[in-house]
Parts: C-alpha cells; structure tokens; sequence
C-alpha cells in the first residue's frame, strides 16, 4: 500500500513552492425520484450503479480524495474502496489526471509513468480508473473522476516522445510557446521543479481540456467529474502574446474589462464547456471543484492573493451560472488549520455566497489526532453545507482514523446530497429529452 504522500503541488499536496516567489505560508498540504440513482438516468447499466439509498437516510457528501500517489497496483484500490465504505464515506475523488498524462485508458493522453515504474506511455494492463468504479459500487460508494486542468508537465525534463504524444511536445511543435502561461516579464514558464501550466486563454488547451473531459464521461461509469488547478498558476500570470491581445481588444469594447477578468472569463468558459460535455452526454453527473481556500479575502488575512483576484479563479460564480455543482474550498492555510476560528469564517463566507447546499469543505486529515477534523466537520455541518472533502487517503491511513470517522461523525451511513438546482436542472434536460 502506498502509504507515503510525495509533495507535488499546491491543490493536491499543500505547498506554495509552485506559485514562484510569493509569501511561504504553509499550505499543508437523494437521487432522482425516477430511479433511486442519478447515475442510472445518466447511462450507468444497473449493476454497476452505487446501492440505491431510501429517502430516510442522511444525506451528506463525504468525500475523500484519493491522489494518485495512494495507489500503484489493483490491491491498492480494492484496499482504499473497503478502507473508506467501512468508515462510512460515500464518496471518492479519484485522480485520474495529473499532469496531461492518464491513469485510464485513454487516446488523448499517454500513460502515467506512476503505473510503469517511470515509463510515460506504457501501458500497465490495467485500468485503475475502470477498477476503481467498479470497486466504489459495489460498496456503495460514488467514484468522480478527478483531473488537474491547466498543468501540462511536470519536472525539469521534457517527456520522452510517445503515442498518444504528450502535451508538452504536440503543442510545442504546433502552437511554439503561446500554449504556455508567461509571467509578469511577459516570459513563456519554463520547465522547472513544480508544475509547468498551460495557458487558458489558448484556444487548442481549452479544446484539449474538454476533449479530456468528454471522454472520461463518455467512458466511464463515473458518478461526476471533480476538477482541480482550475485557475492561473499566480497573480502574476498570464501576460503571453494571446492574451495581452485579446484584453486590448476586449478592452476597446468595453474600457471596464481588465486582464484579470479577462482570464476569469477564460476559466469560467472551460466550466462552462465541461458542463455542457456532461449534460450532453449524461445528465445529472455532477461537476465539482477543489477551489482556492479563500474567495475574496475581505478580512486582508492573507498576503499570497485570493482566488478571484489572486488566481483569477470565480469559483461562487459557477454555482450562480449553474455551470458547477458543487464546489470544495481547499481550507489548508497554515493559519486555518491551527484556528477554527479562521476556518468557520470561511466556511461561512463560501456558505453565504454560493448557498450552503453546494458547498463542501476541503479538511486536511494531517493532524496527529481527530479531534480538530471533528470540530471542523462540526462546524461545516452548523453552517449548513452540502457534506465534507477529506484530504486526503493517505493522511488518514497513516493516522488510522478510519475508526474515528465510523464511530465518531461518520457513524450514521448517508447518501450523497444532491443540490436542489442540479436536480432541477437535471430534470429539465430529461423532459426536454
């Protein structure tokens, strides 16, 4: 079992090394009435679907991610799907997609080298995403495919040449370096030690992005598509040849429109997009975001920037354009994780803004005892959200929290709650249809 967590990045390790040069603060790191189960009316066969809740149950999404460094071999999987059903989680965040790469048979995409042994490309004979799901139903969990969006590589080294070709190499060779975010020096990012991110004002990444989307939904029998580093890589991002271009031009028409709301219109149009790919294909999937911790930071709590202005990152505004079901503020500032008072403010803040029912907390499982997970789980209950995301399998398998959640705050089984404007939705298309 791969019990060791490897730090890679911001939304799925917690660190800020990514961001280049900000502050160091510590990142650690009822289903429709008509089947019983979204994911039947959505295409999935009936034995495959999750066991049908009745309506007296709890309803409550408890997810837990599972990155892909928890898992390298089918056993692992077995062992993480029984771990989180018998702690009475109902839900997994599944990484599929790390860094343009694939841990899923996939045509766009390569293979990851985590399956391999380091060999990007090749294929391990076997399909964890397929085995997850399958491993997740038959306990009664749901399975949401989780994707990095904008990263494109990883690493100092640029991938090998494989089929299907990487990234990083088909849109060097077709697009040269306007693919890429530039910094503030108006510089392509260049290979490095974190993330190297692609540019969401570049027409060709939006396509590949929901061509990755559409085909995990079309694939799979998965319950939603959870999508992660869906935002720019810092505040100083992107001033590349496209983008400067299109503000000016956007600016001509209308003089209020700035670069960063140019780039959250971006961003938004990407959601938007994945949304339509889902409902176009299987309504009543949900789509759900890790999203930055903090929205807008009207306290003046934190100087390495907020999501919306910060990272250009509208997460409150997918739920009021319906295009995101549910989002999961990633609350693992160093800050917020020794102050429960900082923590329920912004619980409270996504609550007011984007409507409790699809709102779920991202709580860090690092701690060397549960005790403040089930303060914080308490807390996001009292402010009305839609459940709670623990990040992430590892961290609880090392802690040997499994009992604490089942016999504690996770005692009672649930249902995953479903947001009342995504089941209305939901039931539109189908008459319509």
């Amino acid at each position: 079992m791969a019990d060791n967590i490897e730090p890679t990045n911001i939304e799925e390790h917690h660190t800020w090394a990514e961001v280049g040069g900000l502050e160091a603060d510590y990142f650690t790191g009822d289903y429709p009435e008509s089947t019983g189960h979204r994911g039947v009316s959505a295409g999935l066969v009936p034995d495959q679907a999750a066991p049908v809740y009745n309506a007296s149950s709890p309803q409550e999404m408890r997810a837990l991610w599972v990155t892909r460094w928890d898992f390298r071999t089918a056993e692992d999987i077995r062992i993480i799907a029984e771990r989180a059903a018998d702690a009475n989680f109902n839900a997994l965040f599944f990484q599929v997609r790390g860094n343009a790469d694939a841990l899923y048979r996939s045509q766009i995409e390569p293979w990851s080298a985590l399956l391999s042994g380091g060999t990007l490309g090749e294929d391990p004979g076997w399909d964890p995403l397929e085995l997850a799901i399958n491993e997740a139903h038959a306990r009664g969990l749901e399975l949401h495919a989780w994707v990095n969006v904008y990263p494109a590589w990883l690493g100092e080294t640029a991938p090998p040449s494989v089929t299907p070709e990487q990234m990083y190499n088909s849109f060097n060779s077709l697009y040269d370096q306007e693919w890429l975010m530039w910094n503030r020096h108006q510089e392509p990012m260049t290979l490095n030690k974190e993330y190297l991110w692609s540019n969401p004002g570049h027409f060709a990444v939006l396509e590949q992005i929901v061509a990755v989307g559409r085909d995990i939904v079309q694939r799979y029998y998965v319950d939603g598509l959870h999508l992660d580093n869906v935002r720019y890589a810092s505040w100083e991002y992107s001033r590349d040849p496209i983008t400067l271009a299109e503000v000016e031009d956007a600016q001509a028409a209308d003089p209020s429109v700035d670069r960063k709301e140019w780039q959250r219109r971006q961003v938004n149009t990407l959601v938007a997009r994945l949304r339509q790919a889902i409902d176009s294909t299987k309504p009543g999937l949900l789509l759900s975001a890790a999203v930055w911790p903090v929205y807008k930071d009207i306290w003046e709590w934190w100087t390495a920037g907020d999501g919306y202005e910060g990272f250009c990152q509208d997460s409150v505004g997918w739920i009021g354009q319906q295009t995101a079901d549910m989002i999961s503020p990633m609350l693992y500032l160093s800050s917020i994780t020794q102050d429960d008072a900082q923590f329920a403010a912004l619980v409270q803040d996504f609550v007011e803004r984007a409507n409790g029912e699809h709102v779920v907390p991202g709580i860090t499982a690092t701690y060397d005892t549960f005790a403040p997970i089930g303060r914080r789980i308490d807390i996001a209950r009292q402010a009305g959200c839609a459940g709670q995301s623990i990040f992430a399998y590892g961290h609880v398998n090392q802690k040997r929290f499994w009992e604490d959640f089942r016999n504690g705050p996770y005692a009672t089984p649930a249902a995953v709650l479903i947001p009342q404007s995504s089941r209305e939705r939901t039931s539109a298309m189908l008459q319509a249809a």
